[in-house]
């Protein structure tokens, strides 16, 4: 099971900021430590639709 957290201290996770965005992107929450809080961040997916699918729908009043 991986690990719903990780945790870097500011200055390692801007010396590894693409692995920071990886782990993110896997699902993980990336916490960054800095002097005066905890940053967290994590990754939204967009929601993307077919084209296929919206253009079957019609348009203004096509349900």
């Amino acid at each position: 099971m991986l690990n719903k957290v990780q945790d870097w201290q500011r200055t390692e996770a801007e010396e590894h900021f693409s692995d920071l965005l990886e782990g993110a992107k896997s699902g993980r929450v990336q916490r960054i430590a800095d002097v005066d809080g905890v940053f967290e961040l994590k990754f939204k997916a967009s929601k993307r639709e077919r084209a296929g699918d919206v253009l079957a729908r019609g348009g203004p009043g096509g349900d």
